[in-house]
């Protein structure tokens, strides 16, 4: 009798599945967060831990579009499967925040625009560019010792401003500052500046050395 030849072998085995989510999502109420699971199984179920949001995973089942009419924490649940092996869940906390608000239209810096688009000259923006540099300079001149007045401090743009810039270039731009600058710093010329007024005028021409640098 021939022995038997017992070979041995190994039954093929069903690697565990996994799956992954992001582990949290930003938005913004109202608005669709789109969540991808990551994983090599076919099949994904979803799971949306809350009643007051909805979950609308897409027909092939990796995707799924989440939405919330209000701010706050929502968690998401995923998992998947091979053959008889469960995943274990994924989880995603979708943090969805308060609607942001526009900052409000700033006066200035639409008039700003205005005038320099309706300036026709073909040199505006080099003496933009000028003008912008000019108020830099300003910063630095309200901080000065021998500027001492208000008028000392308006006598040194002045100066400097006409090495700089011809008188008739982009006449409506500096008309428009000059406004700005009279709301907000003396008119008296003769006003001895203190610490408050000279921090308050570098302030100014730091806003005006910005709003002109974004001019196009």
């Amino acid at each position: 009798m021939i022995p038997l030849l017992i070979l041995p072998f190994t039954l093929a085995q069903t690697p565990e599945p996994t799956i992954k989510l992001p582990a949290e999502a930003k938005g913004q109420p109202g608005r669709i967060v789109r969540l991808t699971a990551e994983t090599a199984s076919k099949h994904v179920r979803w799971h949306l831990v809350s009643d007051d949001a909805d979950l609308v995973p897409f027909p092939e089942g990796k995707v799924a579009l989440f939405t919330a009419p209000k701010a706050g924490r929502y968690t998401v649940l995923a998992w998947t499967a091979a053959g008889d092996v469960p995943s274990d869940a994924a989880k995603c906390v979708v943090v969805v925040g308060e609607p942001v608000v526009p900052a409000p239209a700033d006066p200035f810096a639409r008039d700003l625009k205005k005038q320099f688009v309706d300036d026709g000259s073909a040199d505006k923006a080099r003496h933009l560019a000028q003008l912008a540099a000019l108020y830099r300079e300003a910063i630095v001149y309200a901080d000065k010792a021998d500027v001492t007045t208000a008028g000392d401090l308006a006598n040194r743009i002045r100066t400097a401003a006409s090495t700089l810039i011809p008188a008739d270039a982009l006449v409506g731009v500096r008309k428009r500052i000059a406004e700005e600058i009279a709301k907000e710093l003396p008119l008296d010329g003769d006003k001895p500046l203190d610490a408050a007024t000279r921090a308050k005028a570098a302030k100014l021409f730091e806003r005006i050395a910005v709003r002109l640098e974004e001019l196009k």
